[in-house]
């Protein structure tokens, strides 16, 4: 374990540098003043920098970007983390559903959705959510839940009158942790829908060719019960696939995550992400250093998710080992 850790490690750092050299030429380039420096020596003083995260907006040194960048990062990683949840419980169970019922009506009508759910955008459906389910004063929807904003924030534009909307306390302890919840119900859930969707048919599948394996044959001449040779032979088996093929779609959840989150001005990653991109003429200049330090840790999230995935296969499937 510890040699596969070690090795997966420099893999990870060596893919991080090679992204991150190539994103830096191109916003550094494209963006900072370099002056007498080279693109080389800047990059280097951009690395050494990294543990203070200090801007450098306009080509001057600015303020320190970790106190900013700390909240979103862990306002995206609460929704990712939810969002995975999501795909995870409702892929499984979805998927173990519409093995079960193979061929019949209720299978159909699963493998229809799942084709619609993934078809739909995440950020497309966020917004037909604000406005069906959402707190929308004056609006269609039906007020279940916020359309913007972090548990005790004021949410800003999205048709609120800010004048008669009371902004909700954030609250501590549990029900701090609650509200956080409440607020990220819907945006997880527009996040996670086409996921649970692709990812529901791969469980369907790899449940469907364990079913026509040998040893499934031999347990139902036993006679064991369908359900039980379904959820505790053939899914055992099946289940390393799924979560492998789920961590390694963290890249992409990572990235429509951006936009939801922009969507739903929960101030995490996405919402920095494209406030950061917003180019005016007060500031000309985009901050290459902040989107760096953002691109940064979306490869960190991405090699973090993609390890998890393979270790789960490994402990799913007794059947894989470690090299």
């Amino acid at each position: 374990m510890a040699g596969f850790l070690a090795k997966r490690f420099v893999l990870a750092v060596v893919a991080l540098f090679v992204a991150s050299s190539l994103s830096f030429c191109f916003f550094a380039s494209q963006y900072l003043p370099l002056r007498s420096f080279s693109l080389g020596h800047t990059y280097w003083q951009w690395l050494r920098g990294l543990p203070s995260g200090r801007s450098l907006a306009n080509g001057v040194a600015g303020e320190k970007l970790w106190p900013i960048v700390g909240p979103a990062l862990g306002h995206t990683l609460a929704l990712l983390g939810l969002t995975l949840v999501l795909v995870l419980g409702f892929g499984v169970a979805l998927g173990c559903l519409a093995a079960l019922a193979r061929g019949s009506a209720v299978d159909l009508v699963l493998r229809v959705a799942s084709y619609a759910a993934w078809a739909v955008p995440g950020f497309l459906l966020a917004l037909v959510l604000q406005q069906t389910v959402g707190k929308i004063a004056g609006g269609p929807g039906l007020g279940w839940f916020p359309v913007a904003g972090w548990a005790g924030q004021c949410p800003g534009g999205l048709g609120i009158d800010l004048h008669t909307f009371k902004c909700p306390a954030a609250g501590t302890g549990l029900t701090y942790v609650g509200n956080v919840f409440y607020h990220l119900a819907l945006p997880a859930f527009a996040l996670a829908a086409g996921f649970i969707g692709l990812h529901s048919r791969y469980l369907r599948a790899s449940l469907l060719d364990a079913l026509d394996a040998p040893y499934i044959t031999v347990a139902r001449a036993k006679g064991v019960p369908e359900r039980r040779v379904v959820l505790r032979h053939a899914l055992r088996n099946s289940l390393g696939t799924f979560a492998a093929a789920v961590f390694s779609d963290f890249g992409a959840i990572f990235g429509a995550s951006l936009a939801v989150d922009f969507v739903f001005r929960l101030s995490g990653i996405g919402s920095l992400f494209f406030d950061l991109l917003n180019v005016t003429s007060a500031s000309p200049t985009l901050d290459a250093y902040a989107i760096e330090l953002l691109l940064l840790l979306g490869g960190v999230c991405v090699l973090a998710a993609s390890l998890l995935g393979e270790l789960a296969v490994v402990l799913l499937d007794p059947r894989v080992r470690l090299e």
